[in-house]
């Protein structure tokens, strides 16, 4: 229940920013919340975030008028916020506190942060949002237009805070008691800051998305981050064990929130045409 409750705490920040980015049309939390429910769930099957494209995907076809370009433009602002809170995190973990007497978090998660995969992965985001940044300043005012509608909130610092920090904050809770809970039930060290330790881990298995769910990556993260608050078996098991009971609902959640989107005979057939689809080039002109 903590993890659904995250999930839909997210929805809803990403509700309040796709809502400032189609005013005056109104846009229903059930179709921003199927929609997100239903990405989480196909990025747990597949790899790189392409289930980004399903969610543009669901929500053209159920708001009129409604733009993938602005649409791509909201998810970038909702990724731009969950990497804030990411990075706050991360911070938290290297500021030197110790996990008990175990080994200090500074050490773990700078360590990973240093890693040269880490760098290599925030040198290739940094390169491709060069790489789209000059492609874009070719395009038409109308498409800028389109992208800035997606950042429309911002103007709005009151709404801002109360539709999309304040739900951002309540998500981050959640996934930190979740992430404590599975401490608990794995019976490995339960503090604040293993549960902080975890979650930098996540974040900076996050920024390497090869694999689905970035399997791999996220248990190697935690090991380092956990290593001398347990045994290697145990931590081994808690980030297999966590990353499969949440990958599972993650893929539950995500068939159901699609069947009551678009009806149970029709997602097969659009996650027969996202796959079809997802290498293609997007129409930033849709």
């Amino acid at each position: 229940m903590l993890h659904f409750a995250k999930l839909v705490s997210e929805a809803r920040s990403w509700h309040g920013i796709v809502g400032h980015a189609h005013h005056p049309e109104r846009v229903g939390f059930r179709i921003t919340c199927g929609a997100f429910v239903s990405a989480i769930g196909a990025n747990a099957l597949l790899p790189a975030r392409v289930g980004e494209a399903l969610r543009v995907g669901l929500i053209r076809r159920r708001v009129p008028n409604s733009s993938a370009v602005t649409l791509a433009a909201t998810i970038v602002l909702e990724t731009g916020v969950e990497v804030v809170f990411g990075v706050v995190v991360i911070a938290a973990a290297a500021g030197g506190v110790r996990l008990g007497n175990s080994t200090s978090p500074a050490h773990t998660v700078t360590g990973l942060a240093s890693h040269p995969i880490t760098i290599a992965a925030a040198a290739a985001v940094l390169v491709t949002a060069s790489g789209l940044a000059v492609r874009f300043r070719a395009h038409t005012r109308a498409l800028l237009g389109r992208m800035a509608a997606g950042f429309a909130i911002l103007r709005a610092p009151r709404a801002f805070g109360t539709q999309v920090l304040s739900w951002k904050l309540v998500a981050w809770t959640f996934r930190f008691a979740t992430v404590y809970a599975f401490l608990l039930a794995f019976h490995i060290p339960a503090t604040l800051w293993t549960a902080v330790a975890v979650v930098a881990a996540q974040n900076i298995a996050a920024s390497i998305p090869l694999l689905p769910g970035n399997v791999g990556t996220q248990q190697a993260a935690i090991a380092v981050a956990l290593s001398g608050v347990a045994t290697s078996g145990s931590v081994l098991g808690f980030g297999i064990g966590m990353q499969a009971a949440t990958a599972i609902f993650d893929i539950a959640a995500g068939a159901v929130a699609l069947c009551l989107i678009v009806g149970g005979r029709d997602a097969f057939t659009l996650l027969r045409h996202l796959h079809l689809r997802v290498r293609q080039p997007v129409d930033l002109h849709a």
